[in-house]
């Protein structure tokens, strides 16, 4: 009798999947076990090996299931005790030597406290050019594949592939947070000169950056920035991150961050969550400036158009970062010649 490999690939992957909800369900029966469950990892689980029944005969489908497995061990892998990793996304353009993800490295090396966060950072890259750059400058890579779609060119603000990139970078979070694990996403233009969980609200279900903050941490009609957040992983996160995601289709030709300033007023409201705007005394960008380096966590290369662009100032940023920690305190606080090199290049790169 013929052997349809298809079929057997599929039906091992199923035993597997039974192994594995067997194996937690029994290790539920164990009290002094049970708090290591976590309902969200079990329910997502469970969702997977229903969706695999489903469609067992599809190849897709058997496929599907080898990369979600394959994200999950990673993130184990990655994530500091809390379960929370940090993550940061990549192509081709922004990987190249002595570009953009070079810049966001050493800013963790040459930040105050930030150094030992590298090792829960996972670098998600979007095509096959930035992993192989990744595994040369990192421990933990991630290929985040999509088929039919070339991410490895620069992708300018709102442009075809941009949207289909910034969609599909969406969908990625919201597999995180049904694997059960909390995250923070940094924009790969963002210098971290501080540790950002120390100024992080530990109860809220998501702290948020806002290009334009208008001093109320609450207020919903600030300005959300997708480009720097932390999301705990919880029902209220597992099932907004769904919503917000299938909501493209109601808002054509939009990126995920218009989406969600259009949603963000009913949606969050009515489902209960916490969202606190991070402060841009602390989470700086081009947009909100200031010369106080004694405050800033962050800083974001926003309110700025083109690869080019954003390398040169950053690299003022992260230059003027550093002639500021070579001057111990006190000396940094009376120090007048340390300030922030104004962003000329971003504020030109819209032709203006």
């Amino acid at each position: 009798m013929a052997v349809n490999h298809n079929e057997m690939r599929t039906v091992i992957v199923i035993l597997l999947f039974v192994t594995v909800v067997g194996l937690m369900y029994m290790a539920i029966l164990n009290k002094a076990q049970m708090a290591l469950i976590n309902p969200i990892v079990l329910s997502s689980i469970s969702n997977k090996f229903a969706h695999l029944l489903k469609h067992r005969g599809s190849d897709n489908a058997t496929n599907h299931m080898s990369n979600i497995s394959e994200l999950e061990l990673t993130l184990s892998k990655v994530a500091n005790q809390n379960k929370t990793v940090i993550i940061t996304s990549l192509n081709a353009a922004w990987a190249q030597n002595n570009s953009m993800i070079d810049l966001f490295l050493q800013s963790f090396r040459e930040g105050n406290g930030t150094e030992h966060l590298l090792k829960n950072l996972l670098i998600v890259a979007v095509d096959d050019k930035a992993l192989q750059r990744c595994r040369q400058i990192h421990e933990h890579c991630y290929l985040m594949k999509t088929e039919g779609v070339d991410f490895s060119a620069e992708k300018l603000f709102m442009s075809k592939d941009y949207l289909k990139m910034m969609w599909r970078r969406l969908r990625f979070f919201g597999q995180v947070l049904e694997a059960g694990y909390n995250y923070v996403f940094s924009d790969t233009d963002i210098l971290w000169f501080r540790d950002p969980f120390t100024r992080f609200s530990p109860s809220a279900d998501m702290n948020i950056a806002s290009d334009n903050y208008n001093g109320h941490p609450h207020d919903l009609h600030n300005a959300p920035n997708g480009g720097f957040m932390y999301v705990r992983s919880n029902p209220r996160t597992v099932s907004f991150f769904k919503f917000w995601y299938q909501s493209k289709s109601r808002y054509p030709g939009k990126n995920e961050q218009d989406v969600l300033n259009l949603i963000k007023i009913s949606e969050i409201a009515r489902r209960g969550l916490e969202v606190v705007f991070l402060d841009t005394k602390y989470f700086r960008g081009y947009c909100q400036w200031s010369q106080d380096l004694s405050l800033v966590y962050t800083m974001h290369a926003n309110c700025c158009k083109g690869l080019k662009a954003k390398l040169s100032d950053l690299r003022n940023t992260l230059s003027d970062w550093k002639k500021y920690i070579m001057n111990p305190p006190p000396g940094r606080i009376v120090m007048k010649d340390v300030h922030w090199t104004p962003p000329q290049a971003c504020r030109h790169s819209w032709g203006r």
